[in-house]
């Protein structure tokens, strides 16, 4: 017997470490909790629970890093999941278009016969209480705990806390790509500035729909 012949069964090398992957989300359903991955041409699973512990949850076109791996069914997919850029960023759109859509509500507001403090006031207390509740949401969100009604949430919006909500959706990535719950929030916002518009306007509008139904009946 040679005693520098290898073993007959010498034990298998470990395999090297998965490459890290970059790549973009090209889809992403919410309220499912997975969307998909493109990284060189492919596309790769992504399931919420194998983004890494304190990721926020995704939107479409984001940039993420990703670990190659395979899911319980032996398919391929995306683990340890970060965010190339940690944090939401509000674009310069975003900004502008809320900048158009606080004067009107404000003027109203402001024209009511208070003090001339109570109308900002009134929003920036709103809106930090408001912003508040979706960080609390997103939290409970990440960490599986019961969630905030979205009720609670169109609640604080409908009180004037909407710019707050805004600006949480966008720095959040928070309800921002769920239908239902932006079909509601856009009526929130519209009926503030139909609200503000008529007021300003001398209330043509609501009396003429009173004259209407009046008339109706």
């Amino acid at each position: 017997m040679n005693f520098f012949d290898p073993p007959a069964n010498p034990a298998a090398k470990p395999s090297p470490p998965p490459t890290p992957g970059e790549g973009k989300m090209i889809s992403w359903d919410d309220g499912k909790g997975f969307g998909w991955i493109e990284s060189n041409g492919r596309r790769i699973f992504a399931h919420i629970r194998d983004f890494e512990r304190g990721q926020r949850r995704p939107a479409k076109g984001e940039a993420v890093t990703f670990l190659p791996g395979v899911d319980d069914q032996g398919r391929s997919c995306a683990k340890r999941i970060r965010f190339v850029r940690p944090g939401g960023r509000v674009g310069f759109g975003s900004w502008i278009t809320l900048l158009l859509l606080l004067p009107m509500p404000f003027l109203a507001l402001d024209d009511l016969p208070l003090a001339a403090w109570v109308a900002p006031s009134w929003f920036l207390v709103a809106s930090i209480l408001t912003y508040g509740l979706y960080v609390s949401d997103k939290n409970r969100a990440q960490s599986g705990r019961w969630r905030i009604p979205e009720k609670h949430l169109h609640f604080f919006e409908m009180l004037g806390g909407w710019p707050g909500a805004w600006i949480a959706q966008r720095r959040l990535r928070h309800k921002i790509m769920k239908g239902d719950y932006q079909f509601s929030f856009w009526f929130i916002i519209i009926l503030h500035q139909a609200v503000a518009a008529d007021y300003l306007t001398g209330r043509v509008a609501s009396r003429w729909v009173i004259a209407r139904i009046q008339e109706w009946m």
